[in-house]
């Protein structure tokens, strides 16, 4: 009875060793499909199939477990969990390689931010991103470069603006944002003529924008061109006659030339258009950039 009992118990050590020798089988075969297996580790899984296989011929047969056959279980076991890190690794490189983002997505980052800022009405931070963005590789994207521009422009920077409105005109030839911007960028600075010959170009481009002929006639008006002023005065009304400075401004040549019944006509009718807003609660009138009336010019 003993004796059988002794037999018995190897029997099922010897299961144990197969079942494990069966994991190991099955490890093999997922391996082939996931990577390569080094060849150290081939030669270990290969020598416990050939235990796994002289093994079954003695399934049930009287002996004791083979030291051999453990120490191959053991070698395996490591070459398992060998795999095993690999794979770990792999998957823990790739959740890496997922969360940490590559150098174009923070160019990406920066240009967002900077749109972000933009819209919010913060130039000095959407400046700041938006170089950040051209500085990455991205020195020829003309919007940018317009848009960093338009930042320093509107913080009254206007000589910073200009070199970035040049450098995206350069790129991005004949766009009549870009031009207009260089235009109003002159004005700005007293550089008539120059504003006069970039808001020329912008007007041949898109004809029907009003602050055009606007920002014309006060260039005009500022060299004395009076009868182009008003050319350009008159023509942003009949483009927008809804907008009371292009009265206004009007009104003033008019004023300062000494056409005092057609400055009044322009100051009433300014008038009646701002009492119009009123009632209708001001959203007729676009926000536009004032620019400082000119001063009374001596007509010959």
């Amino acid at each position: 009875m003993e004796e059988f009992k002794k037999h018995k118990k190897i029997e099922e050590k010897q299961d144990d060793i197969f079942e494990k020798a069966d994991e190991v089988e099955e490890t093999d075969e997922e391996l082939d499909e996931a990577e390569e297996v080094d060849e150290d580790d081939e030669e270990e899984i290969v020598e416990v199939k050939k235990i796994k296989k002289s093994g079954k011929s003695k399934k049930g047969k009287k002996g004791s477990v083979n030291d051999s056959i453990k120490n191959s279980l053991q070698k395996t076991a490591h070459v398992s969990l060998s795999i095993a890190e690999r794979i770990i690794n792999g998957l823990t490189n790739a959740y890496q390689n997922v969360f940490v983002p590559p150098k174009e997505t923070e160019a990406d980052f920066n240009k967002i931010q900077g749109n972000k800022f933009f819209d919010k009405g913060d130039y000095e931070k959407a400046k700041e991103y938006f170089i950040l963005y051209l500085e990455d590789g991205n020195e020829q994207d003309a919007e940018i470069l317009f848009m960093v521009g338009v930042c320093f422009k509107n913080l009254q920077e206007y000589k910073d603006a200009m070199v970035y409105l040049k450098k995206a005109d350069k790129v991005s030839k004949d766009d009549a944002d870009i031009i207009a911007e260089l235009g109003d960028c002159m004005l700005q600075l007293e550089n008539y003529a120059e504003a006069i010959a970039y808001l020329n170009k912008a007007v041949d481009i898109h004809p029907e924008e009003s602050i055009l002929y606007y920002n014309l006639g006060t260039c005009y008006e500022k060299t004395e061109k009076i009868e182009d002023a008003k050319k350009s005065y008159k023509k942003a009304i009949d483009l927008e006659p809804r907008e009371v400075v292009y009265y206004q401004a009007l009104g003033f040549l008019y004023e300062n030339s000494g056409n005092h019944k057609d400055a009044i006509a322009c100051f009433k009718k300014a008038m009646d258009i701002e009492k119009n807003q009123q009632r209708a609660g001001g959203g007729a009138l676009k926000k536009r950039k004032q620019v400082q009336l000119p001063e009374p010019v001596e007509i010959n």
